[in-house]
């Protein structure tokens, strides 16, 4: 089975949480930190932009989308539907590999869920913000995935030539729209452009909110 990556809501989930400094802060440990927590080669006087802050965040995501993929720290992994995904992605992006596979071990999607707020304490102590963030994990793990997404790989098959941006409409811009994560009005506005940017920004693409071959082919891949 593929191997699952992170949809739009779980990196939504992600940023709301982390939140987004552009220029380089000590943390709580005292490590030197930029954008959305990341850390590696990361010095005093640092600064980065929006985008690169997003790259960031996509490739920090990925070693976390290869532990929830694994079986050892997830046992149910190949029935995990794409919002339990994200949401364990961004539990174990928060709180480490090791908690991930205590949460796991051993239960049911449903014992998952119900689990995943215990979760919420520093040092014994429950934070607030943790709290909302488990909260908003365990929303998200037990939203149901519209039952019109397995036939979205079809019908997008007939649009990934198909160039699309600003001002454009139709099925192919709704196919697009269901795949960045926004309401899927077959109109290509200035939501959408942003979106789409963000998306391409995410995923190593140039962001200039145009959906061209690159775009299509990565997106279609994720889907």
């Amino acid at each position: 089975m593929a191997n699952k990556r992170i949809g739009q809501a779980g990196l939504d989930l992600i940023k709301q949480y982390e939140g987004c400094r552009l220029a380089a802060y000590r943390c709580a440990a005292g490590v030197w930190t930029i954008g959305y927590g990341h850390t590696a080669g990361v010095h005093s006087g640092m600064t980065i932009t929006q985008a690169r802050a997003d790259a960031y965040l996509r490739q920090d995501i990925a070693k976390f989308e290869g532990y929830v993929n694994n079986p050892a720290y997830v046992p149910i992994t190949e029935q995990l539907n794409q919002n339990q995904f994200d949401a364990l992605v961004s539990f174990a992006f928060n709180l480490g590999a090791g908690n991930l596979w205590k949460l796991c071990k051993g239960r049911t999607a449903a014992q998952i869920a119900q689990a995943m707020t215990q979760y919420c304490k520093a040092n014994g102590k429950v934070l607030a913000g943790l709290k909302r963030r488990r909260a908003a994990e365990q929303a998200l793990f037990n939203k149901s995935v519209s039952a019109a997404a397995p036939a979205q790989n079809t019908e997008s098959e007939d649009y990934n030539m198909k160039t699309i941006k600003k001002g454009s409409k139709g099925k192919s811009v709704k196919v697009w729209q269901i795949i960045i994560g926004v309401t899927p009005d077959g109109k290509f506005g200035s939501g959408t452009e942003s979106a789409t940017k963000t998306w391409q920004s995410n995923h190593g693409l140039t962001a200039d909110g145009i959906v061209g071959k690159m775009s299509w082919k990565a997106g279609l891949e994720a889907l």
